[in-house]
């Protein structure tokens, strides 16, 4: 039987601020982001010859850390900041995380004079298992599926959504994605594994006319971590 204490692996953190109506320039956002963050994205700078009139979800910036756990992609409309696992014995420490995205992305937006309008926190994490797809719906699907049609499945995935009320704020999105599927890093042979998404975001309704403060941004990182958990315990609770 799965258990919640299977899924301590993290493959990646991510978390997101929402800049609708924000007057991007290029240059100048890059020179911001250098002023603030050249201590963590000390790689090379990607940035991209993308016409004016573009979607603005489609990041203009990237830049990363030399060792490649941490990047960051910038578009008019949105800012994500990622830690990424880069070699089988990188350990993620969720919290560390999200007081550096709070600390970071609260910087750039008052550096560059931006409204945020929305926020969001994603988590990938993973479990070694040797048949990913039948322990799957062995943990979720009733008996006389486990016999038929689920005997022997290649591939599975259960893709659930919710909208609850979140602490003081509004209604947040809730999103979990177990599926079967490979864990694979450099330095490591491909494993088959289960892996899980979960997204944890503000609602897109609104977006326009909110402007969430940087204390509000900071409480939103500050309680994800612990709702993450809350989650997913519901999913593997043990008897």
């Amino acid at each position: 039987m799965l258990s919640f204490e299977d899924f301590y692996e993290v493959v990646s953190l991510q978390s997101t601020i929402f800049t609708p109506g924000f007057s991007f320039d290029s240059p100048s956002v890059l020179r911001r982001l250098f002023e603030i963050g050249s201590d963590l994205f000390d790689g090379d700078p990607t940035v991209l010859p993308i016409p004016e009139d573009a979607p603005r979800e489609i990041p203009r910036i990237t830049l990363q850390s030399s060792n490649r756990t941490l990047k960051i992609d910038v578009a008019p409309s949105r800012t994500n900041l990622y830690r990424i696992k880069s070699a089988a014995d990188d350990t993620i420490n969720i919290n560390d995380f999200n007081v550096l995205s709070s600390q970071f992305l609260t910087n750039y937006k008052e550096t560059v004079n931006a409204r945020c309008g929305r926020v969001a926190a994603i988590i990938r994490r993973f479990a070694v298992i040797e048949n990913p797809g039948r322990e799957i719906a062995a943990h979720f699907c009733k008996e006389d599926f486990i016999r038929a049609p689920f005997d022997r499945p290649e591939g599975f995935e259960i893709h659930a959504h919710k909208v609850y009320d979140l602490s003081d704020f509004d209604q947040v999105n809730s999103w979990v994605r177990i599926r079967s599927g490979v864990a694979q890093f450099p330095d490591s042979a491909p494993q088959r594994a289960i892996i899980i998404e979960q997204d944890i975001n503000t609602l897109s309704e609104g977006m326009e006319d909110k402007d969430y403060s940087s204390q509000k941004i900071n409480r939103f990182f500050g309680i994800v971590a612990d709702e993450f958990d809350i989650i997913l315990r519901l999913y593997f609770q043990t008897t």
